[in-house]
């Protein structure tokens, strides 16, 4: 199902929606025809993304987070899951951040819990590092590349090339886990306790 929106736009687009819905945005004054051919010419980036929606559906259907709570991809139940949570976070994803510390001389000033829908973690200018609860969810790997993503700031405060070599230093496949953590980007928006 193909949406079509007309107005005030300066040019064409094409959006694939997280449900799978396609929604093409054009200026007025552009033909059917113009649209149509539009349509035709990105047929494979649109296949493209209807796959990774497709792909997402599919990864996200592995959850309930009505019945269970998830330690690194592995189902429980639990009574209290904001407790189980917390407890899970303080287990582990405390003591990996720890130990990758210290074992790579990287070392931050203190360790938040946050709860955003943006981001799995931060670091400050004062060597603060905050990282998501939900990160005690994902896969282990992906949760080890976000805190070696955040301790790594501690030596290059930005993206830069240098930055990218000190990751690659400690995780050689960070650009493959780089890829795989965008596959769980929907868990930041899903409510879990």
């Amino acid at each position: 199902m193909i949406d079509i929106e007309r107005g005030r736009y300066k040019n064409i687009s094409i959006r694939v929606k997280d449900d799978g819905k396609i929604v093409v945005k054009a200026p007025k004054r552009v033909s059917d025809s113009f649209i149509k051919d539009f349509i035709n010419k990105k047929s494979h980036w649109i296949n493209l993304q209807l796959k990774k929606v497709s792909d997402m559906t599919l990864l996200k259907s592995k959850y309930d987070f009505n019945k269970h709570c998830y330690i690194f991809d592995k189902a429980y139940v639990a009574d209290s899951k904001t407790k189980f949570y917390q407890q899970a976070f303080n287990d582990y994803i405390i003591t990996i951040a720890n130990d990758l510390s210290n074992k790579y001389n990287l070392k931050f000033s203190s360790l938040k819990l946050a709860n955003s829908r943006r981001i799995w973690g931060s670091l400050d200018s004062k060597k603060t590092m905050k990282l998501n609860l939900k990160l005690v969810i994902l896969p282990k790997d992906l949760a080890i590349y976000v805190i070696v993503h955040e301790l790594c700031h501690i030596k290059e405060f930005n993206h830069s090339k240098n930055f990218w070599l000190k990751v690659e230093s400690i995780l050689p496949n960070y650009k493959t886990l780089r890829k795989e953590l965008k596959r769980y980007s929907f868990l930041l928006n899903t409510k879990v306790l």
